[in-house]
């Protein structure tokens, strides 16, 4: 098998959220980050029969990355990634690791139990606001709305005098202030998502623009608001 160039694009992505993971059999990839504040889903092209654990993701990404072509055979146990590098035949046996120690997602499928307000944000939206974090030394994003404008704000929550970075994403009749720990938005692939918004603590972002599906429900904080 040769990893196409969407799957090891989403297996690097959630190296980000988790640095381990739990493949099963089928084409579809779960994570879930430590702290269980983010949990992401993707469909992809290639399609895994076996059901093996990778302890270190980014290591595992890296022994591909280090062959030209490199096609994977699974095995029970291990994975042999073959290649070619400078002329010659390299392959390398990955070791899987014991999926008890993985932190895995749940298995069944996640729904929210309510869509409160929601959204489309752009992939320049996002990266504009996340960016203004870093600039600002802001930890938090929120999403408000004012009952006429949809806002995407790079703020501390806990500082109501602080900073506020603000970008103009849409229309809304609602009132509401969906705020969200940066470090979680950091952590999704750049493009532009459906986002809705539960207040009971969670929120999901759709990613746009293909078949395939890829998304991520992320913690919303204690400190929202919803009227």
């Amino acid at each position: 098998m040769r990893l196409t160039d969407r799957t090891l694009a989403i297996l690097k992505n959630f190296a980000n959220i988790n640095p381990s993971i739990l493949v099963h059999p089928g084409k579809v990839l779960k994570t879930i980050s430590p702290s269980k504040t983010i949990l992401a889903v993707a469909s992809i092209d290639n399609e895994f029969e076996n059901k093996f654990a990778i302890y270190s993701l980014s290591k595992f990404l890296g022994a591909v990355s280090m062959l030209e072509s490199p096609e994977l055979q699974f095995h029970d146990s291990y994975v042999v990634i073959g290649g070619s590098g400078s002329g010659v035949t390299k392959s390398v046996k990955y070791v899987y690791a014991d999926e008890t120690v993985i932190m895995t997602p749940p298995s069944k499928d996640i729904k929210l139990p309510s869509i409160d307000a929601s959204f489309v944000m752009t992939e320049a939206s996002l990266k504009d606001v996340i960016k203004a974090t870093g600039v600002l030394g802001l930890s938090d994003v929120a999403v408000v709305g004012d009952s006429d404008r949809v806002t995407l704000q790079a703020l501390d929550s806990k500082n109501p005098t602080g900073d506020v970075y603000s970008v103009d994403v849409g229309e809304t009749d609602k009132v509401f202030k969906a705020i969200f720990k940066a470090e979680n938005l950091v952590r999704l692939l750049p493009t532009a998502y459906d986002v809705s918004l539960c207040s009971k603590g969670i929120s999901q972002f759709i990613a746009q623009g293909s078949h395939e599906t890829l998304s991520y429900f992320v913690a919303v904080e204690s400190n929202s608001v919803f009227n």
